[in-house]
């Protein structure tokens, strides 16, 4: 796996990646494999980390647009979808003193890039000038670009052409070419770019296309672009767009968060460009666009409403690059689900080709708390024995490599010079801390992880009840009760009234107050009797902000508000936390979360960041941006579905399908979601006038089943529901094995 001494490292550095500058003025699309960072002007010029990027590597960083000699003067950029953005300009055209030139920059992503420029003389008299576009090309390494090092190692070279220009890169046996083309009037083409020369009458229109293709190696991607239109591109972020579920509410605020992150999940999917393997998520752009475990395990769980196939395609991902082997450099192990695959180095853009790192302590148990809860959102007994035994192999990972010392926990400790010092979701490596300051050293046992262990093997029992296996119930069962025990022996600080975030190398608790502790709600690892305290912890002053979560409470020592995981807030992070708070009965807490997340989010126009600053909504009007935050990003897009999950308590039921049990006050306005998914079916849920309807349609969503109607009727202040006239009660639970636990009604705070 050792790339050798003149090769980027294949895999991801730990830390805070280099910051994008100001994200007001920062314009980012994404479609899969392909994304692009440019100012509001639309060139890429201006930032380091402007360009073109495609398959880990940046394929054009340079695209500077002079009329006249002079860069356009942004007006506004319009962001229909993910992919794509039209950005508006003017220019004084040669020897005029007023703004005569039109500039619209009509920019799509699809097998990598398309612009049509589009420059229209708004004046009354004709307008003669130059038009310039500077090209460059350096095919820097993504995550050299994420660290501020871009590197220019390897042989370069440039064919110019009639009309393109054709860069070349090798280095070793990695070989990449970009190609820029252009159609429209005579165009003069040179090592610096392309010129023309335009002459406009009156109201005239000048328009001119840019494409730009890759090629891995030898092999071009295909193009999907096709004169003279954009709307004949062949974008299969239509598909998506057109089939996921519709939301319809006069909350704007709700509206416009769920509307962009359907956007943006549909541009962050990976496709297989064989055809044979159903799409994944990446993680985020511009550092993570490729795939990462953790990152899509959590993802596809937020997502399972919207797309349960999502979750498919993540674990089938996933098993397929399941370890096999004991491999120190890689940190493989047999079992271990994977922490990142690269692209870098491979002649064709798959999904599961490249480089592959095993360093996370996380993905494997969460691989299999994720097939659990598919399982109930309508996976078939074929799709899960498919899928079983690698959950298998996941847990006996837990077991004979996970648990380093036999003590019962999974810990981690990198055998890999370049893999990651601490391997949780907080994986910079100050991200773990003592009350005190001290950065925690590994070998670490998280909290949350312990958790995710205890709810795979829960999610494993549920599993064998359904597919007749008394033997792995029993077993996994009592598995699942000795962590819980242990874990709360060993974790839990009387004296503070919180879980540890870690057991440190001699087993001595990592005593910080942090938001992971939220996490082991999620699980259901924390005992009723110590719930309360965790919950009055994680809405303290301290954790919560008013719009979120931090991660670190703000009187630790090591606190910082504009520290990547000790003091932010990530939105994932919170609605877990929610996920967690409810489950245990504390909807008021969880509700403060999602309102507090969909207000952050009006601040970046429906589109919640990777993270934000911690600072307190008491001292600052909006949430304040962090400079190095990925956006879009997966489970930051997710985090909307699952807020939405919490408030209208949507989950699958065995006889009818999906019911609702909106947590009271949660939703004040009348509400329709069209086209909520399990795996083969689909419902419409509506609220109006607190009363909630769920219906189920047709496979094709046209029109809903007669036969097979499904409703629930609440009351705007009971949490009591009939469906078809018969009385429920609401789940206890959103995982299966704990349903009949605990009663919602346990604890309610005024």
């Amino acid at each position: 796996m050792n790339p050798g001494p003149m090769q980027p490292s294949p895999w991801v550095l730990a830390g805070e990646p280099t910051s994008l500058g100001d994200p007001t003025g920062l314009i980012t699309l994404v479609d899969g494999q392909t994304f692009c960072l440019s100012g509001r002007s639309g060139d890429f010029s201006t930032s380091p980390t402007h360009g073109v990027f495609f398959a880990d590597m940046r394929v054009l960083s340079q695209a500077r647009l002079l009329v006249g000699g002079v860069p356009v003067e942004p007006l506004t950029v319009s962001l229909a979808e993910a992919s794509g953005a039209t950005f508006v300009g003017r220019s004084v055209a040669a020897s005029q003193m007023e703004p005569r030139l039109l500039v619209i920059r009509r920019r799509q992503l699809g097998s990598v890039w398309h612009e049509q420029v589009e420059l229209r003389n708004t004046g009354a008299a004709p307008v003669s000038t130059v038009v310039e576009l500077e090209v460059a090309a350096d095919f820097a390494d993504v995550f050299a670009i994420k660290a501020g090092r871009p590197s220019s190692e390897g042989e370069h070279s440039l064919e110019v052409k009639e009309t393109s220009m054709l860069f070349s890169w090798r280095l070793g046996d990695v070989h990449r070419q970009a190609e820029l083309t252009v159609d429209g009037p005579p165009v003069q083409v040179s090592a610096r770019g392309f010129v023309w020369n335009v002459n406009l009458e009156r109201r005239g229109v000048c328009v001119i296309h840019l494409d730009l293709t890759v090629a891995l190696g030898n092999a071009w991607i295909e193009r999907r672009h096709h004169h003279p239109t954009l709307r004949n591109a062949a974008n299969r972020s239509q598909g998506w767009l057109s089939s996921a579920p519709r939301l319809r509410t006069a909350d704007r605020g709700l509206s416009a968060a769920f509307d962009r992150s359907i956007s943006d999940i549909g541009a962050l999917r990976l496709h297989d460009p064989s055809g044979h393997r159903r799409p994944v998520i990446a993680a985020g752009a511009p550092w993570y666009m490729t795939l990462f475990g953790r990152d899509a395990l959590i993802s596809a769980y937020m997502a399972l409403p919207i797309d349960p196939t999502l979750a498919i395609g993540v674990l089938e991902a996933l098993a397929e690059l399941q370890g096999r082997d004991v491999d120190l450099m890689s940190e493989e192990e047999p079992g271990r689900i994977m922490h990142e695959t690269r692209y870098l180095g491979v002649e064709a853009p798959t999904l599961t080709g490249g480089s592959t790192y095993y360093g996370s302590a996380d993905a494997t148990p969460l691989f299999v708390m994720l097939l659990g809860e598919l399982s109930r959102w309508g996976l078939d007994d074929d799709a899960l024995r498919d899928l079983l035994p690698y959950a298998d192999r996941a847990l006996a990972w837990m077991q004979d490599y996970g648990d380093r010392d036999g003590d019962g926990y999974i810990e981690y400790l990198k055998t890999s010079e370049r893999g990651l010092s601490n391997q949780g979701w907080k994986d910079s490596a100050d991200g773990i801390r003592y009350r005190d300051g001290r950065i925690a050293e590994a070998p670490l046992a998280l909290c949350e992880v312990q958790a995710y262990a205890y709810g795979a093997y829960r999610a494993r029992a549920a599993i064998g009840v359904r597919l007749g296996e008394p033997e792995v119930v029993a077993r996994c069962g009592q598995l699942a009760d000795e962590l819980k025990a242990r874990f709360n022996r060993d974790f839990w600080l009387p004296d503070l009234g919180w879980y540890a975030v870690a057991l440190g190398p001699d087993k001595e608790p990592v005593d910080s107050l942090t938001s992971n502790i939220g996490h082991c709600l999620w699980s259901g690892i924390v005992t009723d009797e110590r719930a309360t305290l965790v919950a009055e912890r994680l809405m303290s002053p301290e954790m919560w902000n008013g719009w979120g979560i931090r991660t670190l409470a703000s009187d630790e020592r090591a606190y910082d508000p504009m520290s990547y995981h000790c003091g932010t807030v990530w939105p994932h992070d919170g609605a877990l936390c929610a996920v967690g708070l409810k489950s245990y009965g504390f909807e008021k807490e969880a509700l403060t979360i999602a309102k507090g997340l969909f207000a952050a989010s009006e601040a970046w126009n429906g589109r919640l960041p990777e993270l934000f600053c911690g600072l307190d909504r008491a001292d600052v009007e909006t949430p304040i941006p962090f400079p190095t935050s990925c956006s879009p990003q997966a489970w930051a897009a997710a985090t909307p579905f699952l807020l939405l999950r919490i408030m209208l308590g949507l989950e699958p039921d065995d006889e009818k399908g999906l019911r609702v049990d909106p947590i009271p006050g949660a939703i004040e306005d009348d509400l329709l979601l069209v086209g909520v998914r399990l795996v083969d079916r689909r419902f419409n849920v509506r609220i109006d006038d607190g009363a909630a309807t769920v219906r189920e349609l047709d496979l094709d969503g046209a029109a809903p089943r007669a036969d097979q109607s499904t409703v629930a009727m609440l009351s705007p202040v009971s949490s009591q529901a009939e469906i078809d006239g018969v009385p429920r009660q609401p789940p206890t639970r959103r995982w299966p094995w704990s349903a009949a636990r605990r009663t919602l009604a346990r604890r309610r705070r005024s």
